[in-house]
């Protein structure tokens, strides 16, 4: 059943990448950051809409996916210590569910300004509801990141490390945090990484834990 889970997990964390490149293709390198908050791209408003829709139904479709990921290696952890197991898949649990939220909120906020600019809004209306917005997300959001990327690929590295779960240390570069990583040299060298989006980089290393796992399978 675990092996099923791993590849689900490699799955969904393509499918997620592919709902990314959907989501911020858009901004690209003519993009620019206005508004007084800055958090608004000008290119929100020639994006397709179709854009933001497909990228929510595909965080929709793949954060369960590669979620299961997350608990094949928490499976493998707990076979040399439960409690630490358990406590992996506990706080990756809260971290997958609330990147449904996380996905879709992003989603959200180019829709509402596409709309409000469409009815003659003004740039300030959408800076209104984007402070709400994330009044109401801003400690999800960030706890959510928090989890996924930085305590989860501290987490991988400790327990391989330890010999906790048994696979080659190099398997410590498919984390979430050294894909991140590598993301920004590569944007820092190539213009194609800011058309091909740099969030791509941390979706992927998502995946990255269900292939530490099946690893650690064999």
């Amino acid at each position: 059943m675990y092996q099923a889970f791993v590849i689900t997990g490699i799955i969904g964390s393509i499918i997620c990448a592919i709902g990314d490149f959907f989501l911020y293709r858009c901004q690209g390198t003519d993009s620019v950051r206005i508004g007084e908050a800055k958090k608004i791209e000008s290119n929100w408003e020639k994006a397709p809409a179709s854009d933001f829709i497909i990228s929510g139904a595909l965080a929709s479709i793949s954060i369960p996916l590669y979620y299961l990921g997350f608990v094949a290696f928490a499976h493998q952890i707990a076979l040399q210590n439960k409690a630490l197991g358990i406590a992996y898949f506990i706080v990756m649990s809260i971290g997958a569910m609330g990147g449904v939220g996380f996905h879709l909120n992003a989603c959200f906020m180019p829709l509402i300004y596409k709309s409000i600019i469409k009815n003659n809004g003004s740039l300030k209306m959408v800076e209104d509801v984007y402070s709400i917005m994330s009044k109401a997300t801003g400690v999800s959001a960030f706890l959510t990141y928090l989890i996924l990327i930085f305590v989860n690929s501290i987490w991988v590295w400790i327990v391989i490390f330890s010999g906790i779960v048994a696979v080659p240390k190099v398997m410590c570069l498919l984390t979430p945090l050294m894909f991140l990583v590598t993301g920004i040299l590569l944007s820092k060298c190539s213009k194609l990484f800011h058309i091909f989006p740099l969030a791509l980089t941390n979706t992927l290393g998502l995946g990255g834990i269900a292939v530490i796992a099946l690893i650690s399978m064999m």
